[in-house]
């Protein structure tokens, strides 16, 4: 993240290719009306979704200042990257006036470049926060102290268990949730692993390989910020140019994950769950998984094939934060945008998130992506429960949602998450993980050694 600030002149063409058709025809567009180039994320369900929308708006000749406003609506490009298309459009002017497709940390860059507006005292902004009930969500998105992202969407993290184990490890009625509950399923667990454990073809408690390999820095995000955001009860790891994470909540992750010993397995299983016999009982999962189970024919609940969970939390009664996969839009600025793009742009998404459309948006948007809207009402809102209700399995996702927290807001996160699992997590857990359950020890150094490496990684104080 932190080299993304330097333009990399070599890919400027490269970058402003997928720009150049839209940006020359706003020059030659007619006095009476303003072309708003429009870029969403390099993914098919998500063009097909905001292609839908634009030309719903393009018919209904909304105007700003006498014009008529049009959207252009077009992939970023994703090579190398889709930050780094972005990053080179603005640096040859070649930039959308707004863009889908930018999580926390990527904002941060580009509020350190300049190059986007802030949003928090702008009345639109305000109204879309309140026709999506996100007033209890959108603190979470404040990058220096103020508000740059509007959240589109959020795949918020949790577990994934597999319910024949559930059922056989006395939790038959209800997922586990508290860290006494985990501790009672590993005692079961050692005492049946011999037995019933094995005739049921089920080896390890956790699946989990990635723990060990620091390298996959964006994997921090769901095994050490999931339990991290649970049972610091939603504070913050990094906060503008300060190392903010609670050194105490830190280790209670290490060693919660420490306690599972041999019971992870450490070797890579793509395709473990959705197997007829699943080796194991529980695995670290998102809503982008639910298609590739239900192409398995897996059966969704306790009584079925697996059941979903919130993130573990210390005790009864804690909230369940977790880490959300989110990201929003963003409105650029300079270079190539004028102020009458960006006007025609707000008053494009202003549409988009009316009091009248939000929920059938973000209804639509649920429909065509998969992917949960970020709004602090999904399951009581009149036209999203509807469509949730007898789906137990939106539900359980949905009720996640108010309390997801996104990345960081730092343009360094990439090598603060190295540097946390580098000789910090990873080397915890490798080691752990030849031992028996509950016999990890004190993770004290070594959560020390993790946030000395996250301080030096990313200039921290």
């Amino acid at each position: 993240m932190k080299k993304m600030l330097i333009w990399v002149v070599a890919l400027a063409t490269l970058g402003s290719m997928a720009y150049a058709n839209g940006n020359s025809e706003t020059s030659s567009a007619s006095q009476k009306s303003v072309t708003v180039n429009f870029s969403t994320a390099p993914n098919q369900g998500q063009y097909n979704f905001w292609d839908a929308i634009v030309q719903q708006f393009n018919a209904a000749n909304i105007q700003v200042d006498g014009k008529t406003v049009q959207v252009k609506v077009q992939m970023m490009p994703e090579t190398p990257s889709s930050e780094a298309g972005i990053q080179n459009a603005l640096a040859t002017n070649t930039a959308p006036a707004l863009s889908t497709n930018i999580n926390r940390g990527f904002a941060s860059t580009l509020v350190a470049s300049g190059r986007i507006y802030d949003l928090q005292d702008d009345q639109f902004f305000k109204d879309i926060i309140t026709a999506r009930n996100m007033e209890s969500i959108i603190p979470g998105w404040q990058i220096d102290g103020k508000q740059y992202v509007i959240p589109i969407y959020a795949n918020a993290m949790g577990y994934h268990w597999n319910s024949k184990a559930l059922r056989e490890l006395g939790f038959a009625d209800r997922v586990p949730t508290t860290v006494d509950d985990i501790k009672t399923l590993l005692v079961n667990f050692e005492k049946l692993k011999d037995t019933r454990m094995k005739e049921l073809g089920i080896s390890h408690v956790f699946l989990r390989s990635e723990l060990g390999r620091p390298e996959l820095w964006w994997n921090r995000w769901y095994d050490f910020e999931m339990q991290y955001d649970a049972f610091s009860q939603g504070k913050s790891l990094v906060t503008g140019n300060k190392l903010t994470m609670d050194p105490q909540a830190a280790k209670q992750v290490f060693e919660f994950l420490g306690m599972f010993g041999d019971t992870i397995q450490m070797a890579e299983d793509t395709t473990a769950f959705e197997k007829t016999d699943v080796p194991y009982v529980v695995q670290i999962t998102a809503p982008w998984d639910v298609s590739k189970y239900d192409a398995a024919g897996m059966k969704y609940g306790l009584d079925g094939d697996y059941i979903y969970g919130p993130p573990i939390v210390l005790k009864k009664g804690d909230t369940p934060y977790t880490f959300a996969d989110a990201k929003g839009i963003v409105f650029y600025k300079g270079g190539n945008v004028t102020e009458e793009m960006h006007k025609g742009a707000i008053a494009f998404i202003s549409w988009v998130y009316s009091q009248q459309r939000n929920a059938q948006t973000d209804l639509d948007w649920f429909k065509t992506t998969g992917m949960l809207p970020m709004r602090g009402d999904t399951t009581t809102n009149p036209i999203l429960s509807e469509y949730i209700a007898g789906k137990q399995i939106l539900q359980d996702q949905a009720k996640l949602i108010p309390n997801s927290i996104p990345a960081m807001a730092n343009g360094s996160m990439s090598d603060i998450l190295t540097a946390l699992g580098e000789n910090g997590l990873c080397a915890y857990i490798l080691k752990t993980a030849t031992l028996k359950p509950f016999t990890a020890p004190d993770a004290t150094t070594y959560v020390q050694k993790a946030m000395e490496d996250m301080k030096a990684a990313g200039s921290l104080q």
